[in-house]
């Protein structure tokens, strides 16, 4: 078997990236409209609705790039992508549940997508690189949070392998 072509059983192969990525951003956009509904629904002004928005539309850009590789990777890969969303949106749940937030201005990246930034922040910290605060989320929006997190993670988990899908040889 070359090693630049990827087998896959019935003659499907890995999806493009141009599809996936562009599933992705589509997913993104109705993770962070439903984020948003979540949010003004729950009565929550953190985290701000900018930011979900923002958050939600590059975690879904992220996860066509992931579904892409996995792809690559995987003879099935929408079950690893629903495993993979999960777990992130567990463990960015988990730190700011748990963790203090990480001290210091955040990086200017020209879009505001705190929701991906600050759990990363917290990692880095908890790694040595970076410091932790002394203030936490305020406990009475991580409801709010969780399942924004949660939301963004099935919205992605389950258009990017429909909208994106295997590609035909």
């Amino acid at each position: 078997m070359s090693g630049a072509v990827i087998r896959r059983s019935a003659g499907r192969a890995a999806p493009g990236w141009g599809p996936c990525i562009l599933a992705g951003a589509g997913a993104g956009v109705v993770g962070a409209i439903a984020g948003v509904g979540v949010e003004i629904a729950l009565r929550s002004p953190l985290p701000p609705h900018v930011a979900t928005v923002w958050s939600a539309f590059v975690a879904g850009i992220l996860g066509g790039i992931l579904y892409g590789v996995l792809g690559r990777l995987a003879r099935n890969p929408a079950p690893a992508l629903w495993a993979v969303t999960l777990l992130i949106a567990t463990i960015d749940s988990a730190l700011i549940w748990a963790v203090p937030i990480a001290s210091g201005r955040s990086p200017s990246i020209g879009a505001p997508i705190a929701g991906l930034v600050a759990p990363a922040r917290q990692l880095l910290a908890l790694a040595g690189i970076g410091h932790l605060g002394t203030r936490h989320f305020p406990a009475r929006y991580i409801a709010a949070a969780t399942v924004t997190h949660y939301t963004t993670a099935v919205a992605v988990s389950l258009l990017v392998p429909r909208w994106a899908g295997p590609r035909d040889r």
